[in-house]
Formats: structure tokens, C-alpha cells, sequence
């Protein structure tokens, strides 16, 4: 990220600042003019923190000037992660092979808004189960070098990529109310998940964004940083709740009989507990238009075949349409909320079904049509009835 991104981030997130931040326009050299000794600390304190890759520009024009050196060796060390003091302290060796420094009584006063020591880390991350679709929602938290702390929303689906990225600063204590809302009673709608299995869970979901549909551009800023590809050979929530019963089991999951809950998994289909994973809208109403052609002026008997013989049809174009190995993802994603419900008899069952999707072709077409029946329930029902003239069988006399 450029030193200007960076400073309009600092803008965004050190509030009190922006009305003399955003007026340099990005320029180092005005920073200075625009801010007091002490907020000019604060600033750089951030940067070295947050974008240390755009702070060393920072530093570099700040180094030049003697208001900017004093600032940058009265900084203390004190809060700023390794990079950043990495950055600050070969800075003060120039400035001091130069034969710079500041006295002590010189230094700009602290801050009364001071930044918290490096290992004072508040890091959380939760996630929701998925949606008809399989979108989800993820949250990650972390200390906010300004105090209180940051929260990052993620709506994303495997399927269709980074859908939302929002960024809220907040007190602690209220961010803590918030998840525990969420996280706790009947209505539990997050999870609490491992960090990294969550990111790596969001950086795959990022790499399937369509061409059509740009990555907002917030994730774009904080990829780098949150959704690296160290995180490549991560393992998801899916992947951990595979392993983990594996070993309970003593046994690999792959000699399991995926038919052993196949039943169950159909049936919680079609009443609407999971899934349906539909296609895209487009597919849904181009088939639906197919389904009416297919039935028009058709009654009795001749229209039940009618409607059979377009139900295998649109059962085929399904599976066509599906990805095994991501509907086998789904699958195993459902599984780590089920184990994380302590239904472990039920996440098994939906890991062998998980199994059977990507090596049996039975599995995969008994799953699509479930898939279509749910998927096409209200149509069906409507398809099933013929609709009578108002007139049909009212006794409205004889004409005189």
C-alpha cells in the first residue's frame, strides 16, 4: 500500500487526527506543518504498526527536516511491533552517525492517548454456519494500536468469492457483548474457530471472486497482511474437523460408507435444513421457464410424466453444474458446525455423504435431485395443480 493509502487509512482509524491528516494530501513534508509534535508521534507510531511497508518514505522525508528527526528520535519503542522498531531505530542511526539527537527535555510530550505495549493482543475470530447458498459470515478481532480494538466483517462464499469487507473500531468490552450475543443460547449464530483456519478459509473463498466482480477494495488493502499465501497449506475448519475425527476414530474417513447417512442428509435437504447450494438465478429461471413449456395444456397422467421427465432433466443439468470437490466442501464445512454442536454421530455422517459425493455416482445424483426438489419445492407444487376457469362447472343457466 502507497504512503497516501496508508495515511487515508490513518485518517479512517485514528479519528481525532484526520482534520489535519487528510489536508497534507499525502505529503510528508506538510504532515509536519499540519500536525503538533505530539499527534505527529502518534501518526508515526500507526504507521511503523499498521503499514511499516509505507512508513520507511515517512521516515525518510521526516529524517531530512529537524522537527521530523526530533520526532522520530523521541519515539519510544515502547508499543510498536518489530518491523516498525526495525524501521525507527536504523532511522535513528543515520540521524545519529549524523550527529543528531534530542535531549530529553526536548522530546514532544506522550500522548495522553497511548498505544498499547506490543503483547497486548486481544485476537479473536468467529464464524457462521452457511446459508442456502453457502454464503457465511466471518469476524476477525484485534487489538486497535490506538486502543480499544478492530473488527473486520467477512461475508464469503466459496462459490462466488469475497462478497462483503467492512472494518469497525469499537471499546473492547463492546465488541465482547456483541460476539457473545451471537454465540451463545438457542440462537447461536457464530462459532468460535481458530484464526488461521478462518483466514485460510476466506482466502480460498477470495481466489474463486469472478472477473465480472472485483474484490472490494478494503480486502484489497488488508490482503497482504490478513489473507497471505502462507496461508495455502492452512488448514479450514472442514479440513480440521475431518482430521480430527479421523483419530477419534482410529480409522480414515475414506473407508467409511458414505450411504451410512446418506438418508439423513437427503431428508434434512429437502426440508430445508441444509443446502440446497443453488446455481446461479439465471439457471434456476431458465428451468422453471422449461418446466411451464414442458407442462402447458397438459392434464391427469399425461401431465405427471410431463413433470417426471423434466424433473430428471433438470436433476442432470445439476450435477452437470456442480463441482464434486466444492459440494464436497460445503459438506465438510457443515460437518465442523455440527461437531461444534457436539453432534458428533452427525458430522461423521455428513463427512462420509462428503466422500461418497466426489467417488459415487449414485450419491452425486441422489444429492441433485434432493437438491432439485428443495431448490424447485414451491414450482413443483405449482406445476402440480391445473388451474381451473372460474367457470369450470357453475351452473350459470340457460341462455334465453
Amino acid at each position: 500500500m502507497s504512503l497516501p493509502e496508508s495515511l487515508e487509512r490513518a485518517a479512517s482509524e485514528l479519528g481525532g487526527l484526520a482534520d489535519q491528516i487528510r489536508p497534507a494530501n499525502g505529503d510528508p513534508q506538510r504532515l509536519l506543518d499540519e500536525l503538533s509534535a505530539e499527534d505527529a508521534g502518534q501518526l508515526l507510531a500507526w504507521i511503523l504498526n499498521e503499514e511499516p511497508e509505507a512508513a520507511g518514505e515517512l521516515i525518510l522525508v521526516w529524517g531530512e527536516v529537524e522537527a521530523g528527526a526530533a520526532i522520530l528520535l523521541a519515539l519510544p519503542d515502547e508499543g510498536i511491533a518489530k518491523p516498525g522498531r526495525k524501521l525507527l531505530r536504523k532511522a535513528r542511526h543515520r540521524l545519529r552517525s549524523r550527529g543528531m539527537e534530542v535531549a530529553v527535555s526536548e522530546q514532544p510530550a506522550k500522548s495522553t492517548r497511548r498505544l498499547r505495549p506490543a503483547n497486548d493482543r486481544w485476537q479473536a475470530a468467529h464464524l457462521s454456519a452457511p446459508d442456502f447458498r453457502g454464503a457465511r459470515v466471518g469476524y476477525l478481532v484485534e487489538s486497535h494500536p490506538a486502543g480499544g480494538a478492530r473488527l473486520f466483517e467477512i461475508r464469503f462464499d466459496e462459490a462466488r468469492g469475497i462478497l462483503d469487507f467492512k472494518i469497525y473500531n469499537a471499546g473492547r468490552s463492546k465488541l465482547r457483548g456483541f460476539l457473545r450475543s451471537l454465540t451463545r443460547g438457542t440462537g447461536q449464530r457464530l462459532f468460535e474457530v481458530g484464526r488461521d483456519p478462518l483466514r485460510a478459509l476466506v482466502r480460498r473463498a477470495s481466489l474463486a471472486q469472478p472477473i465480472d466482480r472485483p474484490l472490494p477494495t478494503s480486502f484489497v488493502e488488508w490482503r497482504s497482511r490478513l489473507f497471505s499465501e502462507d496461508l495455502e497449506t492452512a488448514q479450514t475448519p472442514g479440513d480440521l474437523v475431518r482430521g480430527a475425527l479421523a483419530r477419534a476414530s482410529d480409522k480414515t474417513l475414506e473407508k467409511a460408507d458414505p450411504t451410512g447417512g446418506l438418508d439423513t442428509t437427503l431428508a434434512e435437504i429437502r426440508e430445508g435444513q441444509l443446502g440446497p447450494w443453488p446455481p446461479k438465478t439465471a439457471w434456476v429461471g431458465e428451468w422453471m421457464t422449461k418446466g411451464r413449456e414442458a407442462t402447458e395444456g397438459l392434464e391427469g397422467e399425461a401431465r405427471a410424466r410431463a413433470i417426471e421427465s423434466w424433473l430428471e432433466q433438470v436433476t442432470e443439468s445439476l450435477g452437470k453444474e456442480t463441482e464434486p470437490k466444492l459440494l464436497s466442501r460445503h459438506l465438510d464445512e457443515m460437518a465442523w458446525i455440527r461437531w461444534q454442536s457436539k453432534a458428533e454421530s452427525a458430522a461423521r455422517d455428513l463427512l462420509a455423504v462428503s466422500e461418497g459425493v466426489s467417488h459415487d455416482d449414485e450419491v452425486m445424483r441422489r444429492m441433485s435431485r434432493a437438491r432439485i426438489e428443495r431448490l424447485f419445492s414451491s414450482f413443483l407444487a405449482e406445476l402440480r395443480v391445473v388451474q381451473q376457469s372460474a367457470l369450470d362447472g357453475a351452473d350459470v343457466g340457460t341462455p334465453s
